[in-house]
Order: C-alpha cells, then structure tokens, then sequence
C-alpha cells in the first residue's frame, strides 16, 4: 500500500457530485490521517498534504475543482 492510498480514499469519500469545499474535506479522518504523514515525515503542516493530494488526484482525472465552490468527482 503506498504512503498517501489511505489518505486518498479518505479524500474521495468526501467527494461526490455536488462541490466540496476544501473545509468539508480536511476534517476528521481525513486531517488525523494527515497529521499521522506529516508526524511520520517530520516535516510540513497537515493540510497541505491533503492539497498536495488533491491536486494529484485532480492530475489523474479523478476529481476536478469548481472554481469558488470546491472540488467533485470527474
């Protein structure tokens, strides 16, 4: 299992055919399991794990952002 699956998934969970904001997403499971890579790194804030992974997700065609309301799946 790579290092951000779990986080990933968490991710996509959240999202679904109507627009998340990015504070729907960085809640509960999800921003444990960024604090939980950002501990284990020693590096970095939680939250931007969580952006780093939206964008990536959002490169492989998963997800798309809609502009001022949040993101939902492709």
């Amino acid at each position: 299992m790579g290092k951000y699956e779990k986080l990933d998934q968490l991710i996509m969970n959240k999202i679904g055919g109507h627009p998340t904001p990015f504070s729907k997403i960085f809640i509960r499971d999800v921003e444990e399991e960024s604090k939980r890579i950002a501990e284990e790194d020693g590096i970095g804030y939680p939250f931007r794990f969580v952006d780093r992974r939206l964008q990536s997700l959002r490169k492989k065609g998963v997800i798309r952002n809609v502009t001022g309301k949040g993101w939902v799946r492709a």
